[in-house]
């Protein structure tokens, strides 16, 4: 490794896609709804996306429910929950649990916020995704997670918070719709989700439900060995004919993904200040950016300035003046990094990982990486490795994976 981060040197990145580093009204008729007792879960229900779903489900909603917050005391966060049409199965409808990638930390990034092109409702993309889920039977939880559309700042990549959003929602959509769910489930995720599933799947046993496995898809892990991979790269490539390009593709998503951890950490941390991470004003203005816009504008701030940094020949060979590299002597950061770590105890039932051989965003030699690491564990892990395929492709061309450890581990007909 360089002088720039002292990280294992693991790998290396050849970009780091700014979109992950790592994709009504009131219903008070709803049958089965608990809204009277005192313990419930839920605190408020309302229709969700009714034209883009009556067509798939029988309920289509949002609920806000209760959860343990990750600094203490009890939060609300928001899930949109979704039951097929047809004939319900003897025991309810086996349980999908949908964990998102990375969208952002402010509250206009939660997944059950975000609209396509036409204003429409979409789940941050993955709702053709769900109805194929509904087709083959499955109920689909798909939480927001801690702080995102909710009070607070969402604390990114924290594996506690992660797992407690994911069986809060579980467990109040439960209760919620409880003559109509099954205690069966699955959680399934992609990147940021798949780092959020393999979190949940430890503790699994917290639902108190009958837990049937975990897929996920390129799921983020070691993240100092990406993080430190990618600068690697970059300080490699500087002194070279290809040290701009290289700099121009790579800084961008690093910086970003590096924003939504400093915001993260602001929720444990208020004290924390974004000149702690990053070398200059403005960089940093950039940064604070985060609390506020999603992934997307985000990344394309730094990309903007990144771009006009390299334009002035005499910054050519320089390091562009972002994320410092003591970012990680940082106490609070070397916090966010153990809070982040996965494969912490052995998991009860099968885990599927479904990896892109030329993913860029979440490389597959960190997935190895964390395949051992889990494996360490005890646990019974198949990682699919897909040749060609990337951090989004991995998604549609793993499909026949998903469905298999479904039919396998949780049929729903």
């Amino acid at each position: 490794m360089s002088h720039l981060i002292a990280l294992p040197k693991l790998f290396s990145v050849t970009v780091l896609a700014s979109a992950l580093i790592l994709a009504g009204c009131n219903d008070d008729d709803n049958d089965n709804a608990s809204n009277n007792v005192s313990t419930s879960l839920v605190t408020k229900t309302e229709n969700y996306a009714p034209q883009q779903t009556e067509a798939d489900t029988s309920v289509s909603q949002k609920i806000t429910y209760k959860m343990p917050s990750v600094t203490g005391g009890q939060t609300t966060a928001t899930a949109v929950v979704m039951i097929p049409k047809g004939t319900m199965p003897t025991a309810g409808w086996p349980v999908i649990v949908w964990a998102h990638g990375t969208t952002g930390v402010a509250d206009q990034c939660a997944p059950s916020n975000l609209t396509d092109s036409n204003g429409q409702f979409n789940l941050g993309g993955t709702l053709p995704l769900v109805k194929q889920l509904l087709s083959q039977g499955y109920a689909v939880i798909a939480p927001d997670y801690e702080g995102l559309g909710s009070t607070g700042i969402h604390p990114f990549l924290n594996a506690k918070s992660e797992s407690q959003s994911i069986i809060s929602a579980l467990k109040a959509a439960e209760q919620q719709y409880r003559n109509q769910l099954s205690e069966n489930w699955v959680v399934v995720g992609h990147s940021q989700g798949g780092h959020a599933a393999i979190a949940a799947a430890e503790r699994a046993d917290e639902a108190g439900l009958n837990f049937k496995g975990v897929v996920a898809y390129a799921p983020a892990s070691n993240l100092d060995a990406i993080l430190g991979g990618g600068y690697q790269q970059v300080a490699n490539a500087l002194p070279t004919a290809a040290g701009v390009p290289t700099a121009k593709a790579i800084l961008p998503g690093l910086q970003a993904f590096s924003a939504l951890v400093s915001a993260g950490i602001r929720e444990s941390h208020p004290d924390f200040n974004y000149t702690d991470a990053f070398t200059s004003n403005r960089s940093a203005t950039i940064a604070a950016k985060a609390e506020s816009e999603c992934i997307t504008p985000l990344g394309g701030a730094f990309s903007s300035d990144i771009t006009a940094y390299y334009d002035v020949p005499a910054n050519a060979s320089t390091l562009y003046p972002g994320l410092s590299t003591t970012f990680y002597n940082v106490p609070a950061i070397a916090e966010f990094l153990n809070n982040s770590k996965l494969a912490t105890k052995q998991v009860s039932q099968p885990m599927l990982i479904i990896q892109g051989e030329a993913d860029t965003t979440v490389p597959a030699a960190a997935t190895r990486l964390l395949e051992s690491q889990l494996k360490e564990k005890g646990n019974t892990v198949n990682v699919a490795y897909l040749p060609g395929k990337d951090h989004g492709t991995v998604i549609t061309e793993g499909t026949s994976y998903l469905y298999g450890f479904l039919q396998q581990n949780m049929p729903a007909k």
